[in-house]
């Protein structure tokens, strides 16, 4: 999105941001100090629209400005229920496993990023072969070939904190400057459900994201989310004590491209974003769930779910919605 230019009036702006709407071109007004800004979203169409703000400030009562607002109006609603129209068809698997623009079925989706993410931790679950932790050991007393892997990742080696002694300490590996840690505890997965549900989750998301935003965009975003998650879970497990040091997974990652989503879908969905109820329906249900897991413990009612690193999901929801709203808070000015 681009600062187009300003106007001195509310009404100047926003007539020439309704004028520009009837063009096909994407454009909204705001206040900008003393001035109105208008901002054209589609850098594509900023010589065209530069063109018209030359125009507009020459003849700003040029009949062909009269009555833009309603006709915008008019513009906004067909593209509303065609964008509804369209939605409507997603339920094809085609429009479950790609997304273009908004509204487009069956578009390819440009997500190399999350599709290597998908493949290190495929890879990753099939070298430790989804054993079950630092208890597989080979009869030396050394950890096994697959959990070497899986000690390589962890946020806190095993083996470096077998060998420390004295209060245990969750931060030794990174403290020895083996910062990878921070981020690779998300290829770790420890049944094949738990992998099949974040890749899920991680695709058909994370895939809008990176498809809209770019690879760059959604990089930065993963790893913003991934250390901050990773950071806190660790930190939970110091508190008390190194429990539930053990944790990995993408679900951090997963519920902050969620949180990102539903800032998105509710309060500025120019992208054209698409969430379907259902989802949401899914991952509030989700989440409260490993909630009650994490309240109730080892003994209570949902004991037969396996732990649940509760605090990397919240960290992560909450950082995916603060990234998506920052923009509504500090608008971007031109440079």
């Amino acid at each position: 999105m681009r600062q187009l230019g300003t106007l001195p009036t509310e009404s100047e702006a926003r007539r020439l941001a309704a004028w520009l709407v009837t063009q096909r071109i994407d454009a909204h007004a705001e206040v900008d100090g003393s001035a109105w800004a208008v901002w054209v979203r589609d850098e594509d169409h900023l010589d065209e629209a530069r063109a018209a703000l030359a125009h507009f400030q020459a003849n700003p009562d040029d009949p062909r400005y009269a009555g833009v607002e309603r006709q915008a109006e008019r513009v906004l609603r067909e593209e509303h229920e065609q964008r509804k129209k369209q939605q409507g068809n997603i339920v094809q698997m085609r429009g479950k496993w790609s997304s273009g623009p908004a509204g487009a079925v069956g578009a390819p989706r440009r997500c190399p990023l999350v599709l290597a993410l998908i493949g290190i931790s495929v890879l990753v679950a099939v070298l430790t072969l989804f054993d079950k932790g630092p208890r597989q050991v080979t009869e030396g007393g050394q950890l096994s070939s697959s959990e070497q892997v899986r000690d390589a990742l962890r946020f806190v080696s095993i083996e470096q904190l077998l060998q420390e002694r004295g209060p245990l300490n969750v931060w030794i590996s990174i403290q020895r400057g083996q910062i990878w840690r921070l981020v690779t505890p998300i290829f770790i997965h420890f049944d094949i459900m738990h992998l099949v549900f974040n890749m899920f989750w991680l695709f058909s998301l994370g895939g809008q994201i990176e498809n809209r935003k770019g690879t760059w965009y959604m990089l930065g975003l993963v790893l913003l989310m991934a250390v901050l998650s990773n950071v806190a879970q660790a930190y939970e497990a110091s508190l008390f004590k190194g429990s539930g040091i053990n944790f990995g997974g993408m679900s951090g990652v997963g519920y902050g491209v969620f949180g990102f989503l539903l800032i998105k879908v509710r309060f500025d969905n120019r992208d054209g974003y698409y969430l379907n109820p259902g989802t949401v329906l899914i991952g509030v249900a989700w989440f409260m769930l490993c909630l009650a897991r994490g309240m109730t413990g080892d003994n209570g009612p949902f004991n037969f779910m396996p732990p649940v690193a509760n605090t990397a999901h919240t960290v992560g929801l909450v950082v995916g919605m603060a990234v998506a709203y920052a923009p509504l808070v500090f608008p971007r000015r031109a440079s």
